[in-house]
C-alpha cells in the first residue's frame, strides 16, 4: 500500500441521500465516496463510523501547512478555566508561665475545565474531550510548647490533612461515543465510562477522552502526632522526639475502561519493513490497532498504612569555633493494605512466578513483607576560622525515600478483581483475526477451558523489596565580605540505593511473529490453595491459570549519581536592599529511565535483558543561575504629598536561568516487536552519523538535524544512547510592587501588584523526539506560560 493517502476532511462531500434516523453504516454514510481514488485506502475496507466520528470530531487546520508533511497544521485556541480560593485562620496565644499555644485552619479549593486533559503525560488533545476538575484541600494543627526550664522545652503538636481530587470528562453520562462506534467489550462503568476510546495515532495528535483515572474520586487522608524534646546541657545542645503518621486513602477510578487503541504506520507500508511508508490514520481508518487494550472492571480501593519514626541528635560544641552534630534516626512504615478487598502480587520460585492474594496463605496483607533495619544515621562538622572570616561546613548522611503509594495503586489493576487485557501483534503484519475483531474485545474469562481465555497483562513489584536510600554529604566554605555580604562556595554529593524500576521480565527477543509463542512466561498461575473471590467485573471464572502478555515488575534495583558545585552570593538587609545569588554546575545520573518520571523518556528500558545499558543522564540540568531580592523604594521626600506618595514601596524580583533537561531520541510504536507496554515507545532510534547541531537548529522548527537520526531496521534495538540530546533551555523574570499602610500599631492594610514571566518570555518545551513522526524535532508547546497578572490585598491585624 505504497503512498497511502487520506483524503482531506474539509473536501468531504456530504451525501443527500443519508438518512441519519437510520444506522450509519457502509451503504448509510454521511459522506460521498468520491474523495477515495483508487490508490487511496480501499473503501470497502473503512470503518465507516470510524470515519463519522473522525469528520465529526476532527476540527478544520487553523494554521498554514507549507510544503511539508500534513501535520503541525493546528493551534488549539481553547481557553483553560481555573478558578482558586484560600482562606486560613490562626490562633496564637502566650500562656503566663511561657508555654505557647497555635493553631491553624486551611482551606482551599481549585476546580475548572482543561481543554487538553492535563491529567496524564498525554495532555496534547482535539476539541471535544477535555476534562472536568474539582479539588478540595483542608490543613488543620495544633502546637503546644511547653516550658520546663530555661534549658528545657518540649513541642507537642497534632495534625491532619485532607485531600479530595473529582476528575470528570468532558462526555461522562453526556455522550456514549463507545456505543455509537459499534465497539463491544469497553465501556465498563455506565454513564461514567460514556466518551471516546483514547486513539494514539503515530504522526498526529491524540483524540479522545483520557485514559488514565478518569472519571475519578480519590480523598486522602493524613492524621499526624509529633513530640520533640530540647535540652541545652553545658555544651550540648540534644534534641529528642518522634511522630506517628496513619494514612488513609479511598479512590476509585476508571482506567482504559473505553479502550485504548494504538496506531503505527506498520500495517501500511509498502513492504513491511520500517522504510518510512505507509500512515498511521490509514491503520486507524482501516481499524487495524498495532496493540489494544481495556480493563473491564473499575479499580477501586481502601487503602490505610501507618508508620513511625525516632530521632536522637547532640550538637556538641566542642571549642568556641568548632561544632559537630551527630544523630541516629529510626523510620518504619507499614505497607499499605486495602480494607475492602485484597490484592494480588507475584512471588517468584526458581525464577518462575506466581500469583498470590494478600492475607492468603501466610503473604501480607499489603503484598510486602515490611523492613524493620532503616536505620539513618548523620554527622556534621561546622569549622569556624575567625582570623581568616571563613567558616568551614561539611555532613554526611543517609536519608530513607517515601514510598510512592502509587505503587500499590497499581495492583488493584490485575486479575482477579480486574482484568487489563491486551492484544498486541507483530508491528508490520496483522494477524488474521484482527480483520474480524477490529476494536471489539470479547468476554472476560479467567482461565482455560473451554471458552477461550482472556490473555491479560501483569502489574508486579517485589514482595522482598529491600527499602529506597539515598546517601547525601556535602562540604563548604563560607567568606565574608563586609559586614552585610558573604560568599559561599561548596560542593554536595549524593548517591541512591535499591531505587525503583520498571522491569517487563516477558518482553522477548525482537523479531518477527506472534509475541505470545515467544514470551519467557506464557501463563501465569495462582499459588495452591488460593481463594479466588467475585472480580468487580461480570467475568466468567475457569481455572486458576491464565494466559498473560507483559509483565512488569517494578524492583528496587537501581541507582543513581547526583554531584554539583555551587556558588551563593548573600547580603543581609542592609539600606533598603537584601539578595541571594545562586549558581549551580552539576551532573545527574542513573541506571533506569524514571518511573512516573515528568521527563520525556519511556518509562521502561529497551532492552530488559540489558539493564546495563540504561545508565545515563537523569534529571540532569547542567546550568543553574537564580537570583532574588527585595528592594525598598526610597521615598521622594521634597514635598509632603509627594512623600505620602512614594513612601513604604517595596520591589522584588525573581530570575531564573536554567539549561534544557535531556531526551532520548525514540521510535513510536514497537517496531522491535519484543513486546512492550501500551502506551511506551522505549525503542530507540539509530544514529547516522551527519551532524546534530548545525545552522538553523536551536528553533522550533528544527531543534536539532533530523537527518542525524533514522528509524532502526524492523525487529531490531537502536543504538541511541539513552537521553543524549539536551532541550531548550528556561528564563524567567518574576517581578512584585508593594505597598503598606500602617494604620495603627496592629493593623496595617497592604496592596500587591505581581508579574510573573514579566518579560513574556517564551521557553520552548521539549521537542518530538519521535524519529518517525513528521513532527520530529518540531517544537509545539511552551515550557512555561506567558505574562500572567495579579494583584492582591491583605490586611493584618
Amino acid at each position: 500500500m505504497s503512498g497511502v493517502k487520506i483524503y482531506d476532511p474539509t473536501t468531504a462531500v456530504p451525501n443527500p441521500s443519508y438518512n441519519p434516523t437510520l444506522p450509519t453504516n457502509a451503504s448509510n454514510f454521511p459522506y460521498t465516496r468520491s474523495q477515495f481514488p483508487n490508490n487511496m485506502i480501499p473503501t470497502d475496507r473503512i470503518n465507516p463510523l470510524l470515519e463519522s466520528f473522525l469528520m465529526q470530531y476532527l476540527p478544520m487546520p487553523n494554521m498554514t501547512m507549507g510544503a511539508g508533511p500534513d501535520s503541525n497544521n493546528y493551534l488549539d485556541v481553547r481557553k483553560e478555566t481555573h478558578f482558586q480560593n484560600q482562606g486560613t485562620v490562626r490562633m496564637d496565644h502566650n500562656f503566663s508561665g511561657g508555654d505557647s499555644l497555635f493553631g491553624r485552619y486551611s482551606i482551599g479549593s481549585e476546580y475548572g475545565f482543561s481543554p487538553s486533559n492535563g491529567s496524564t503525560a498525554t495532555t496534547e488533545n482535539l476539541p471535544g474531550f477535555g476534562a472536568n476538575f474539582d479539588n478540595l484541600s483542608q490543613q488543620a494543627v495544633i502546637s503546644w510548647n511547653h516550658i520546663f526550664t530555661a534549658e528545657k522545652v518540649n513541642t507537642l503538636s497534632v495534625a491532619v490533612s485532607r485531600l479530595s481530587m473529582d476528575h470528570t470528562s468532558q462526555n461522562d453520562g453526556v455522550n456514549d461515543i463507545v456505543s455509537q462506534l459499534g465497539i463491544t467489550g469497553i465501556g465498563f462503568g455506565g454513564k461514567d465510562a460514556w466518551g471516546a476510546p483514547w486513539f494514539a495515532v503515530q504522526g498526529y495528535a491524540g483524540i479522545g477522552d483520557t485514559f488514565a483515572a478518569t472519571p475519578m474520586h480519590a480523598w486522602d487522608t493524613m492524621f499526624e502526632v509529633r513530640d520533640m524534646y530540647a535540652w541545652q546541657h553545658g555544651k550540648h545542645a540534644m534534641k529528642f522526639g518522634g511522630d506517628f503518621h496513619r494514612y488513609i486513602w479511598p479512590m476509585w477510578g476508571f482506567f482504559q475502561n473505553r479502550g485504548f487503541y494504538q496506531f503505527t504506520t506498520g500495517y501500511t507500508t509498502e513492504f513491511g519493513f520500517n522504510n518510512g511508508t505507509g500512515s498511521g490514520l490509514a491503520s486507524m481508518l482501516l481499524s487495524l490497532p498495532a496493540v489494544k487494550q481495556r480493563q473491564a472492571g473499575i479499580p477501586q480501593m481502601d487503602l490505610r498504612a501507618w508508620g513511625t519514626s525516632i530521632y536522637a541528635e547532640d550538637s556538641w560544641r566542642m571549642t568556641p569555633n568548632l561544632t559537630v552534630n551527630y544523630g541516629l534516626r529510626y523510620e518504619y512504615g507499614s505497607p499499605l493494605y486495602d480494607t475492602q478487598n485484597t490484592n494480588s502480587n507475584l512471588i517468584f520460585s526458581d525464577g518462575t512466578p506466581s500469583v498470590f492474594i494478600g492475607g492468603q496463605l501466610g503473604y501480607p496483607n499489603g503484598l510486602l513483607f515490611s523492613n524493620k533495619h532503616n536505620f539513618a544515621p548523620r554527622i556534621g562538622i561546622a569549622r569556624n576560622f575567625p582570623k581568616y572570616g571563613i567558616v568551614l561546613h561539611t555532613s554526611y548522611g543517609v536519608f530513607f525515600t517515601p514510598v510512592d503509594m502509587n505503587t500499590w495503586c497499581n495492583q488493584r489493576h490485575n486479575v482477579p478483581y480486574v482484568f487489563p487485557e491486551t492484544q498486541q501483534a507483530d508491528n508490520f503484519t496483522p494477524p488474521a483475526a484482527l480483520f474480524n475483531t477490529g476494536f471489539n474485545f470479547g468476554t472476560p474469562v479467567l482461565g482455560t477451558g473451554a471458552l477461550p481465555a482472556t490473555t491479560v497483562s501483569f502489574t508486579a513489584f517485589d514482595p522482598h523489596s529491600p527499602s529506597q536510600y539515598v546517601q547525601q554529604w556535602n562540604f563548604s566554605l563560607q567568606k565574608s565580605l563586609g559586614r552585610d555580604t558573604s560568599l559561599e562556595v561548596g560542593y554536595l554529593g549524593s548517591r541512591g540505593f535499591h531505587l525503583q524500576r520498571a522491569h517487563l521480565i516477558n518482553n522477548t527477543l525482537p523479531g518477527p511473529g506472534p509475541l505470545g509463542p515467544r514470551r519467557p512466561f506464557k501463563t501465569l498461575t495462582f499459588v495452591d490453595g488460593t481463594k479466588l473471590t467475585p472480580s468487580s467485573t461480570d467475568a466468567v471464572i475457569q481455572s486458576e491459570t491464565f494466559p498473560v502478555s507483559t509483565i512488569n515488575l517494578l524492583e528496587n534495583s537501581a541507582q543513581s549519581w547526583y554531584d554539583g558545585g555551587y556558588v551563593n552570593l548573600r547580603r543581609r538587609y542592609s539600606h533598603g536592599l537584601s539578595f541571594l545569588a545562586n549558581y549551580t554546575f552539576s551532573k545527574d545520573l542513573s541506571n533506569a529511565p524514571d518511573f512516573r518520571s515528568p521527563m520525556d523518556e519511556s518509562a521502561i528500558p529497551q532492552d530488559n535483558r540489558n539493564l546495563a545499558l540504561e545508565k545515563g543522564l537523569s534529571c540532569d540540568t547542567r546550568h543553574r543561575f537564580a537570583i532574588s531580592s527585595v528592594y525598598d523604594i526610597p521615598a521622594y521626600r521634597r514635598a509632603e504629598f509627594a512623600r505620602l506618595l512614594t513612601q513604604n514601596w517595596h520591589l522584588s524580583a525573581i530570575y531564573q536561568f536554567q539549561t534544557g533537561m535531556p531526551f532520548t531520541i525514540s521510535v513510536f510504536g514497537d517496531t522491535a516487536n519484543s513486546g512492550t507496554v501500551l502506551g511506551e515507545n522505549p525503542i530507540r532510534a539509530n544514529v547516522t552519523g551527519q551532524p546534530i547541531f548545525g545552522a538553523g537548529t536551536h528553533t522550533a522548527d528544527e531543534w536539532f538535524n533530523p537527518a542525524a537520526f533514522a528509524a532502526p531496521p524492523a525487529f531490531t534495538y537502536g543504538n541511541v544512547g539513552r537521553n543524549t540530546l539536551y532541550g531548550p533551555s528556561t528564563r524567567t523574570l518574576d517581578l512584585a510592587l508593594a505597598r503598606s499602610f500602617n494604620f495603627t500599631e496592629r493593623l496595617a492594610f497592604q496592596i500587591r501588584a505581581e508579574a510573573f514571566n514579566a518579560l513574556n518570555q517564551v521557553n520552548l518545551g521539549t521537542p518530538n523526539r519521535f524519529v518517525n513522526t513528521p513532527q520530529f524535532g518540531t517544537i509545539t508547546m511552551a515550557m512555561t506560560p506567558g505574562r500572567q497578572l495579579q494583584l492582591s490585598a491583605r490586611m493584618s491585624f
